[in-house]
């Protein structure tokens, strides 16, 4: 008898681990699905911005709205940038700081999306 009954529990162990596997299974393709709604919404269904903002040292410098092409030189303290709107896209053509991130950026053109020159405290800004 003790053997039926350690044999009864062994296939109690098994089949409970089976059902938190099947839990955690459950959990992890939900989490999935979560993840890829926002992502899906975050690259499909962001808005196109309006106008473009640029900010130097927390202070709105300029205000353009897209469909308006463009090229405004910045000086800021620390340097230059050469900001272009251009077909409804905003970038940094030019700029004389060290590491050019802000130059290499993509163009941007959705709502939130910025462009930094962190050396010149610059910030731009689609909204």
């Amino acid at each position: 008898m003790e053997q039926t009954e350690i044999k009864h529990n062994a296939d109690n162990a098994i089949e409970n681990n089976k059902k938190r596997n099947d839990i955690l299974l459950i959990v992890g393709i939900l989490i999935g699905i979560a993840i890829l709604a926002v992502v899906v919404w975050l690259v499909f269904f962001q808005g196109s911005g309006t106008k473009a903002v640029v900010m130097v040292n927390d202070r709105v410098i300029f205000e353009q709205e897209l469909t308006m092409d463009c090229q405004l030189p910045i000086q800021t303290e620390a340097g230059y940038n050469i900001l272009q709107i251009q077909n409804g896209e905003v970038r940094i053509l030019e700029a004389d700081c060290r590491d050019q991130i802000c130059v290499e950026h993509v163009s941007i053109n959705k709502k939130g999306e910025t462009i930094v020159c962190l050396p010149h405290k610059l910030v731009v800004e689609v909204q």
